[in-house]
């Protein structure tokens, strides 16, 4: 077996650390502490459920050495789960010297009378009218219990004990701000309330404990289609609800007898990873936390100007006719890529636009400018991925609005995702393209770091348009003839083929190479084979990469990971220096899965003012003296120095484009 640090699961819960130790880090402000708090809990929630899940499949078809991972992972996750209660006093006594008190339903009695009269009258009209109590009884079935929704497990003591299963509704706001300024918890509203639920019954106390139980969430999707692969979605994802229990969080303080009641009948045993925790679980909601302080949250950004599109209100063809434009937000704004597709949509010369989407947001500008395309008679098709994770249902819902208004609807390359990022338009006989590291988002545009290349170059809109045309192919059931890509790296067809090459083309030059590559993940092991002979071969090597990681140290190569206040999440490669420097971007990390496995682009950078922008922001990342951390035999997440007044990357990534451009 790998080093156990080298291991996908292992390695992912090193990068939850990173994010828990921002929650951790007094440079950040409150509010950001506590949302990093948030997100911390929102990762380690999919963890369980994906990566924890997975564990226990190959568990269960006899994998050797994954019972030694699953119990590393349960001692990890145990000691994350208690430095994330320490965090969340510390941040929250720190809020209350601020002013911003968080009162539970023992607090209430020691406030003005008036604010229990206040409770008693929100309980009444906004909770009460929401809460089904269960009670559980011998003989009767226990309830189906939905995969991350929050219960109260209730215990009632008198001559004999009773106990029943209370769900908090997740339709409500998850923090009640009160009257005084404070603000609770709607679970410890219904705390305070409890014996407005179960009054009927005779009892000397009562108490509410919360927990949740988290699911696997694969979606096992066989291969007939025969019924439509829409309806097979929601079907599958109909049955992800009762999936096997992969987690079981409880209050540490919940009597014996309802925890092993709960566990028996969730049938959650020894097998799956129990957690003691506080007494709130899905702290996601964190992340929402009511703000009324500017000054405990980062400084607003706002896009810095972008020195071609920001004062230039040309049609964007025209732009793109005369120069390559790259867009990196949320240091730039999102909207110059809305801009695009609006004017699309309302360009009488705009023939067809053909797009591929794997997430959107909730209320989306893309698709809303893709359904006026389709009704000012434009001919529009859409790759839509039914199978992003946790998206699906949105997914489904959006393809169905675009086949109401007349648009082709492609479901991607079961069982492959289709995970790249392009946009390809038809202007009379010319064709615009768009291709990205990242989701067409304008709300992760806000928080994630990406880049959009915009051009009319023929060499890229030509290959994009392949890509099309494969898609289109596969959507009809035909027999798929591999493209012959000229100038992209599109998996699974040619991008191994061509990363082995560049590689292979440094680690010829021996010392004289240069290897730079930015990833999410990099796990892949024949990718990191060629890495490592390259760096044995002399070649220097700088890796960026934000979550896995499988590689051991070397000697020549610099590996660091950065996390701040925007998640990066751009891909880039560059094989040499200098006038001969080749750079990729892309939306492909490199896992096998996204080598082998998916529809991904990696798209070069041609325009030489391009090329030196890309090299010169990648050189900020690898002089970051804040926020890096060394990615070292064990992933003990140190930093690279001590970061008292050291450069911060994304910060000095915002200066850049602020100033490269005289603002």
């Amino acid at each position: 077996m790998k080093n156990l640090h080298q291991i996908r699961e292992i390695s992912t819960l090193s990068f939850n650390e990173r994010v828990l130790q921002e929650a951790e880090d007094a440079r950040n402000p409150l509010m950001e502490r506590l949302r990093f708090l948030g997100i911390f809990s929102s990762n380690m929630d999919e963890f369980f459920k994906v990566r924890v899940a997975s564990i226990h499949r190959r568990i269960e078809i006899g994998k050797k050495g994954m019972d030694e991972v699953i119990e590393v992972v349960s001692t990890k996750a145990q000691e994350l789960e208690e430095r994330f209660q320490a965090a969340y006093a510390e941040i929250t006594a720190a809020l209350a010297g601020e002013g911003i008190r968080i009162l539970t339903e023992h607090d209430v009695n020691s406030q003005p009378p008036a604010l229990s009269a206040w409770l008693r009258e929100y309980f009444n009209n906004e909770v009460l009218p929401h809460l089904v109590p269960i009670i559980l009884r011998k003989g009767r079935p226990f309830p189906q219990l939905t995969d991350g929704a929050l219960y109260f497990g209730v215990k009632m003591w008198g001559e004999t004990s009773r106990y029943a299963i209370l769900e908090i509704p997740a339709q409500l706001p998850r923090f009640v701000q009160l009257p005084n300024g404070d603000i609770m918890y709607i679970d410890d509203v219904i705390r305070y309330m409890l014996n407005e639920v179960f009054y009927i019954f005779q009892y000397d106390e009562i108490g509410a404990y919360e927990f949740k139980i988290s699911r696997d969430a694969e979606l096992d999707i066989d291969n007939d289609f025969t019924e439509g692969y829409v309806r097979k979605m929601e079907r599958v994802l109909r049955q992800r609800k009762g999936g096997r229990p992969v987690r079981f969080v409880y209050d540490e303080s919940i009597p014996s007898g309802l925890r092993d009641i709960l566990l028996k009948e969730l049938k959650a045993g020894r097998d799956d990873t129990l957690i003691e925790g506080g007494r709130y679980h899905n702290m996601r909601d964190l992340m929402r936390f009511p703000s009324r302080r500017a000054d405990l949250s980062f400084e607003k950004q706002e896009p810095a100007k972008h020195p071609i599109l920001s004062e230039n209100r040309a049609p964007m063809f025209e732009i793109m006719d005369q120069q390559d434009l790259l867009v990196t937000y949320p240091y730039q704004s999102f909207d110059h890529v809305v801009r695009v597709l609006r004017e699309a949509a309302i360009d009488p010369r705009v023939t067809s636009i053909k797009m591929t989407l794997y997430r959107v947001a909730r209320t989306s500008q893309i698709v809303n400018a893709l359904v006026n395309a389709a009704r000012n008679g434009k001919q529009v098709t859409v790759s839509i991925e039914l199978l992003a994770r946790f998206d699906e249902e949105n997914n489904i819902r959006i393809s169905e609005r675009l086949l109401e208004v007349g648009a082709t609807v492609l479901y991607g390359v079961p069982p492959m995702k289709v995970h790249s990022k392009l946009l390809l338009i038809t202007r009379e006989d010319k064709r615009y393209a768009g291709l990205s590291t990242g989701n067409f988002n304008e709300t992760t545009g806000k928080l994630y770091v990406d880049s959009c290349l915009l051009t009319a170059d023929k060499r890229l809109t030509s290959d994009v348009a392949l890509v099309f045309e494969f898609l289109e192919q596969a959507s009809k059931m035909r027999a798929l003839t591999p493209p012959k890509f000229k100038h992209l790296l599109v998996s699974p067809y040619n991008t191994r083929k061509l990363l082995k090459k560049y590689i292979a083309r440094e680690t010829a030059k021996g010392r004289d190479g240069y290897i730079f590559i930015k990833v999410n993940h990099l796990t892949d092991d024949k990718v990191i084979e060629s890495l490592t002979a390259a760096a044995d071969a002399g070649v220097r090597m700088d890796l960026v990469v934000r979550t896995t990681y499988a590689m051991l140290p070397h000697k020549n190569i610099r590996a660091i990971s950065i996390l701040d206040r925007y998640l990066e999440h751009q891909r880039v490669f560059m094989f040499g220096s200098g006038s001969d420097r080749a750079v990729f971007m892309s939306s492909a990390d490199l896992m096998e899965r996204n080598l082998d496995w998916r529809v991904e682009v990696a798209f070069p950078v041609y325009d030489k003012k391009l090329k030196r922008e890309v090299a010169e922001v990648m050189n900020l990342q690898l002089e970051d003296s804040c926020k890096a951390r060394v990615l070292d035999a064990v992933q003990s997440n140190q930093y690279k120095s001590d970061g008292a007044d050291g450069k911060r990357a994304q910060y000095a990534t915002y200066d850049y484009y602020r100033t490269k451009w005289g603002q």
